[in-house]
């Protein structure tokens, strides 16, 4: 190979490229060099202007036919532009109605409830309102418990009792099972273990045991038939359970309505149907209350 390379023939071959290339530069840069002195009536002028006749065609063809693609390309982005604006401003009305949620746990509506006779305002004094994202829900249909972003270090403690906007204003949605630095779980009522002593004011402030029956039922126990209630009668929290135990949940919290009330002749105690005011199913975000006064972590240390 070495030998070939070297040979008479290789070496004429090689002298002659250098030739070839060593010509056209000269030759281009003679061209140049005429074209920058010429007139535009010159003939390289003439040359340029011919050849630039015969390629606008085929431009003007290539420009049509790349047309569509470009259009294409054009549409693709402005697609990806607006889900990225509709995602931002999905963001933006969350953290807004958060902020919508916080101010109706102070509005007037609250210093309303409160003033009813008979009940408490503990879940106004004892308690810092801590409004929370939901990050994540578990794998049960029932929408029965989910994770927000909220934990130890925003006061968020295990039994915190957690509240969200309903159709009447602040309502009881569930309770802090599990609290970490910067994230909780919450058991809903919906979950069947769930227990909560409640009252009737309006029924000479009757008191039971609700529980849920079905996703989005709830039934009241333990009121005797002498209790006067009736359909769309408000349902709060006690504040205690059976034989004056002490609950978990502070008194006064609406939970929802009456919308059944019955009982056979020979029952001692009424079977009273509830229609929550909120629904799991459709939270994005919840408020959570963090123990603020000794009574609130006492209640928050409840078997």
């Amino acid at each position: 190979m070495s030998n070939q390379s070297h040979s008479p023939l290789a070496q004429r071959r090689i002298l002659a490229r250098r030739l070839i290339v060593g010509g056209l530069v000269v030759l281009c840069l003679i061209v140049l060099s005429i074209y920058g002195r010429e007139s535009s009536s010159g003939p390289l002028h003439g040359l340029q202007s011919g050849a630039g006749t015969l390629v606008t065609p085929i431009q003007d063809g290539v420009s049509r036919a790349v047309q569509p693609v470009r259009n294409a390309w054009d549409w693709a982005k402005s697609l990806v532009s607006a889900r990225d604006r509709a995602a931002q401003l999905a963001k933006e009305n969350q953290q807004l109605k958060a902020q919508v949620v916080q101010g109706q746990f102070n509005s007037e509506e609250n210093q309303r409830l409160t003033q009813i006779p008979g009940l408490g305002n503990a879940w106004n004094v004892d308690y810092n309102q801590v409004p929370a994202d939901i990050i994540g829900w578990s794998a049960s249909p029932y929408y029965d418990e989910a994770r927000i972003d909220k934990g130890t270090s925003n006061g968020v403690i295990v039994n915190s009792p957690v509240i969200a906007a309903g159709t009447a204003g602040p309502a009881l949605v569930g309770v802090i099972t599990q609290a970490g630095p910067i994230s909780s779980t919450v058991a809903f009522l919906s979950q069947p273990q769930t227990s909560v002593g409640v009252t009737i004011t309006n029924a000479n402030s009757a008191f039971g045991i609700l529980q849920p029956t079905a996703p989005g039922a709830y039934e009241i126990t333990g009121i005797p038939v002498g209790k006067p209630v009736a359909n769309g009668d408000i349902v709060y929290t006690a504040g205690f359970r059976l034989f004056g135990q002490l609950s978990i949940f502070p008194r006064g919290i609406p939970i929802g309505l009456v919308e059944g009330v019955g009982h056979r002749a020979t029952d001692v105690n009424q079977t009273v149907q509830v229609d929550p005011f909120v629904d799991p199913n459709s939270l994005a975000y919840v408020v959570a209350l963090a123990p603020k006064s000794a009574l609130a972590k006492q209640r928050a240390t409840t078997p």
